[in-house]
């Protein structure tokens, strides 16, 4: 539902439509109360307004935005807060966008061309001014004809997730998981730095795209189309799309490489590469492997071998990497994670866990990170790291019962013991919870939103929930919500209404 109408007033804007609308908010084209000319207003949903942490990320990032002066890119021209609710008001742009010209299928390449040349040159602006956008997407590209009619214009919109890089914390748009993670680099998804080459390879990603009309990796549940990106090949794009010549996909493998390392040095450069390999036919030159790329933002990789030889530090950093790929596979193998068993919850009784000591150095956490995308202000993003309420987590193992693949066995700094139980899909669950006795429930929103379940049941060490989601994505995931001492109205009250759900 959009919360505001036609002729409304709002922070002095006089709303005249509905622009779009998305998972954290809507987007209204107003005019502004003081110029002749329009601008488009975006409200964020009062469920986002009403959290404190949400609120200050939401205001710096704003700012860091505001600073931004570049031809290719949507300015910033306020923002504030009016009657508790956030709000935001950017340069109108009269048109659509990339994801619209997408749904007649490919694009001419001139085009794609021309789009993505004027993205990566707003994207290599932004990084200059140590700025990373973070969610480059057909969705985010604007398109609208240029004055006199002298060609179309492209400008990247929605900083709204950007993130400058000496921040600890990021804003994270949940309300379009999907459509993301289509478009997100494997450093972003399995818990590595963000860098300025993460925003080229969400290019690449929108590039193909364009071109091919369907993007790189192609899966339909998020588990999957994040393991394609953290092990799949990149897709001979000349194998797809008829006549394009093979020198694209020694491109896009380079701009797609799962280190960023490995990747061109800018934005521009990539689609340089690209422009001549569709028009001569050669591919780019054999990856550079250093690190200029990130120079801007004071990273430097080899800081992490500083005894080693730079040919050294490149291959161990590649070892690193395939390290955690094959953890991925492994940990998604075994199952090596539990949290509780279909009898548990049969016979009222709170689960424990038995917490697995990791054997090897890869990423113990790589088979839940759907999970944790999902949750991003919930769970830690390591087990080194806290989540909510300083929450620590870890693995456990699973019993041969249990209907769930992959979670997480928590316990905050207040004591109350969360259980993060992930499943294949939504019928799963449904099948599961059907097994349930009989018990009271109550149907509740989020503080983010999202409706969901609370089931109450009284185990033989006190009072517990079982929490359920009620729409896709987060309908495969349970919760069970245990706190010593509290009735399960103070667990709604006290955890759940606040929780970052």
């Amino acid at each position: 539902m959009h919360e505001l109408r036609a002729g409304d007033i709002f922070a002095g804007y006089r709303i005249e439509r509905v622009l779009g609308a998305g998972g954290m908010g809507s987007v209204y084209a107003a005019r502004h109360p003081r110029l002749p000319r329009l601008v488009a207003v975006k409200l964020l949903h009062s469920s986002y307004s009403a959290d404190p942490v949400f609120r200050g990320r939401f205001e710096r990032e704003a700012d860091l935005a505001g600073r931004l002066d570049h031809p290719n890119i949507v300015a910033i021209h306020d923002r504030g807060s009016e009657d508790g609710r956030l709000w935001i008001a950017m340069q109108y742009v009269a048109g659509s966008d990339a994801e619209t010209a997408l749904r007649t299928g490919a694009l001419a390449p001139r085009r794609a061309l021309h789009i993505a040349r004027s993205t990566a040159d707003a994207l290599d602006g932004a990084h200059a001014a140590g700025l990373l956008h973070r969610d480059v997407k057909p969705a985010n590209i604007l398109l609208s004809e240029s004055a006199g009619g002298s060609g179309e214009r492209v400008l990247l919109t929605d900083f709204g997730i950007a993130k400058a890089v000496d921040e600890s914390t990021a804003l994270t748009e949940t309300g379009t998981l999907m459509a993301t993670l289509r478009y997100a680099a494997p450093e972003q998804l399995d818990g590595r730095t963000a860098v300025a080459r993460s925003d080229q390879y969400s290019l690449a990603c929108t590039l193909f795209h364009l071109l091919a009309g369907r993007p790189p990796f192609t899966a339909t549940n998020a588990g999957a189309l994040i393991g394609a990106h953290l092990m799949h090949p990149v897709p001979r794009i000349s194998e797809i799309v008829p006549g394009m010549p093979a020198a694209m996909d020694a491109v896009f493998a380079r701009a797609l490489a799962k280190d960023p390392d490995h990747r061109f040095a800018t934005c521009a450069e990539m689609v340089a590469a690209a422009s001549t390999a569709l028009t001569t036919g050669t591919a780019p030159a054999r990856p550079m492997t250093g690190v200029a790329g990130d120079r801007a933002f004071g990273v430097d990789h080899r800081a992490d071998f500083h005894t080693a030889t730079a040919a050294g530090a490149r291959r161990g950093k590649a070892a690193r990497w395939v390290a955690g790929a094959l953890g991925v596979i492994a940990l998604i193998a075994i199952a090596t994670t539990a949290l509780m068993s279909r009898d548990s919850v049969g016979t009222g009784a709170v689960p424990t866990s038995t917490t697995v000591t990791p054997t090897t150095t890869v990423d113990q956490w790589a088979a839940a990170r759907p999970t944790i995308a999902m949750f991003p202000d919930l769970l830690p993003a390591s087990p080194d790291s806290e989540g909510y309420r300083g929450s620590r987590c870890s693995f456990a193992t699973k019993s041969p019962e249990a209907v769930w693949d992959t979670g997480f066995d928590c316990t905050d700094r207040e004591g109350l013991q969360l259980q993060v139980m992930a499943h294949k899909d939504p019928e799963t669950v449904g099948r599961f919870v059907a097994t349930l006795p009989a018990g009271a429930t109550q149907q509740l929103r989020s503080r983010y939103g999202r409706p969901l379940t609370a089931h109450s049941f009284n185990g033989s060490t006190g009072p517990w929930l079982l929490v359920r989601f009620d729409a896709a994505p987060y309908s495969t995931v349970l919760l069970q919500v245990y706190w010593k001492g509290h009735t399960h109205q103070e667990m709604i009250d006290q955890w759940l209404s606040t929780a970052p759900l």
